[in-house]
């Protein structure tokens, strides 16, 4: 089998640049079906990339108080969202991660505050637990993120209006 004809690294890409715009569409959050509004904020690293081996092309916005624009420029151009780091929040709860989209790959997640330090002592089975279910939170929204996407990827009206939209908002 050929390996392009498998590669799916687009869709990883495209899902992240969806994943963007929906999130400032909506001032931050986007709204899921069976999990309600998720908040969602794309800050401090956002890496896109163009072309394939010595002629690929990479813009890398990173810092604390990036503002991004120049990611939406790189868009502009035709590069695709290759990594983001991004701020999750989950009804009261609020992780950060990055995410690589060539592979769906979560890294150096970085979970709410959990127990204080002195039930931390007493009950470090329970922070431990508590710990893994806030990670399997953030990758179940996540996953719930890309069936959202990927049900409006193959409807009738993805070319007919959400291209359209997410078109006009790389422009602004």
């Amino acid at each position: 089998m050929n390996e392009s004809a498998t590669d799916l690294s687009f869709l990883g890409r495209e899902f992240l640049t969806w994943l963007w715009f929906k999130s400032e569409e909506r001032d931050g959050t986007i709204m899921a079906p069976d999990v309600g509004d998720i908040g969602i904020i794309f800050f401090q690293k956002l890496i896109l990339e163009s072309g394939e081996g010595e002629y690929s092309e990479t813009v890398a916005c990173k810092g604390i108080h990036s503002d991004l624009n120049e990611g939406k420029a790189a868009l502009r151009k035709g590069k695709k969202i290759k990594e983001a780091r991004i701020k999750l929040g989950i009804e009261s709860d609020e992780c950060e991660f990055t995410f690589k989209a060539d592979n769906f790959q979560i890294q150096t997640m970085k979970l709410p505050a959990t127990l204080n330090m002195d039930e931390e002592e007493k009950d470090k089975e329970g922070r431990i637990l508590e710990r893994i279910y806030l990670t399997e939170s953030a990758i179940g929204v996540m996953e719930k993120l890309f069936s959202l996407f990927l049900t409006k990827r193959i409807s009738p009206t993805w070319n007919s209006e959400e291209v359209i939209r997410l078109k006009k908002w790389m422009r602004e």
